[in-house]
């Protein structure tokens, strides 16, 4: 039963994190940022092969996850840039922002609550 509290008090830390970023961030965007920043660089119609969601809808969570989100405030975790090989393909990077974020959720499962105490 340690094992699971253990693991279940890194899942709530990982999950703290993504609050940190809103505290109603959405599962979908949290997979799509973990994918980008896996691979930085990957194309729109990539992540959405990668993660299985439609191509409508990861544009729409790529637009809240940069700049260009339609309603509320945008997330800045994600720069879109236009290839320079192929116009009109897009490609996906972390901000410094989105790194730190990344930081914070990669220190949250490697060190879970004894070593965030110490830090």
């Amino acid at each position: 039963m340690n094992g699971i509290n253990k693991e279940l008090q890194n899942f709530l830390l990982l999950m703290r994190e993504l609050q940190k970023i809103d505290p109603e961030f959405p599962l979908q965007y949290a997979v799509c940022l973990g994918e980008i920043a896996l691979s930085e660089g990957l194309s729109l119609t990539h992540l959405a092969k990668k993660t299985g969601l439609a191509l409508s809808t990861v544009s729409r969570i790529v637009g809240a996850l940069s700049k260009n989100r339609q309603k509320g405030t945008p997330f800045g975790l994600v720069a879109v840039k236009i290839s320079p090989q192929e116009r009109r393909k897009k490609e996906l990077y972390l901000t410094t922002r989105g790194r730190a974020i990344i930081r914070g959720i990669a220190a949250a499962i490697e060190g879970g609550p004894e070593r965030r105490a110490v830090s």
